[in-house]
């Protein structure tokens, strides 16, 4: 008698990103079409704004969507994307993301510095169990999830600045970086770049020394400028 195979568990997440997924491959949309907003998607499939935003994510790290800050998602292809796909991405995209890594390299040094000094023991945890959690991602090959982790590990260090002024800046960057980090981290790469770079900032906090937080940062953002070079050529012959 043949083995019978386990029945695999589907989150909600992978079931609402299906149908949305099966909404942009089918003709009732087309590229550059809006699709429903948040609120009506989650009317349609009897579902939480968390997971349709998660949904979202996922479909973005794919290239079947493109998150507009203040707009709404939109259809940006109906296949996912391809090496070269990616690399056309990087080179059109690249000087709005250099203008990020600008402001990043002014602000976040500056805020992980602060963070350092005001830090409690309970925060540097925090930071390990973000890093566990990126860890993991990482070996499941979950890119949607690897972003999210990259975008809560350096919020939480703006926010342990307590400076009001950087964490609303940090608001927007996070808006504007939304596309990039869900296309860097389809590059193996630039995977294997940040969990090391994410280690080095930790151990500055736990040697409580903000000093080496802020090389450490900063050695990680120009790690991200050369990334981005790079990208721009991945899978080119």
């Amino acid at each position: 008698m043949e083995e019978i195979g386990a029945i695999k568990k589907v989150s909600a997440v992978q079931l609402v990103e299906k149908k949305i997924r099966e909404y942009i491959m089918s003709d009732s949309i087309k590229i550059g079409d809006k699709l429903p907003t948040e609120r009506v998607l989650c009317e349609k499939l009897n579902v939480g704004r968390g997971t349709v935003r998660e949904a979202f994510r996922i479909l973005q790290t794919k290239g079947l969507l493109e998150l507009q800050p203040g707009r709404g998602a939109f259809v940006s292809n109906k296949v996912e994307f391809d090496n070269n796909d990616l690399a056309r991405w990087f080179r059109e995209n690249e000087i709005k993301i250099k203008d990020c890594i600008d402001v990043r390299m002014a602000v976040e040094p500056w805020a992980v510095k602060l963070a350092i000094q005001k830090c409690t023991e309970r925060d540097i945890k925090k930071l390990r169990a973000i890093q566990d959690r990126s860890v993991q991602a990482v070996e499941r090959n979950d890119t949607a999830e690897i972003a999210q982790c990259d975008e809560i590990f350096h919020t939480f260090i703006i926010e342990l600045s307590q400076n009001k002024f950087f964490i609303d800046l940090n608001k927007k960057l996070n808006y504007s970086l939304l596309n990039f980090r869900s296309k860097t981290f389809k590059i193996p790469r630039n995977v294997q770049n940040f969990i090391p770079a994410h280690e080095a900032i930790i151990r500055a906090f736990e040697k409580n020394d903000p000093e080496l937080g802020q090389k450490n940062l900063l050695n990680h953002l120009n790690y991200v400028e050369e990334d981005l070079e790079q990208s721009k050529y991945y899978g080119i012959e």
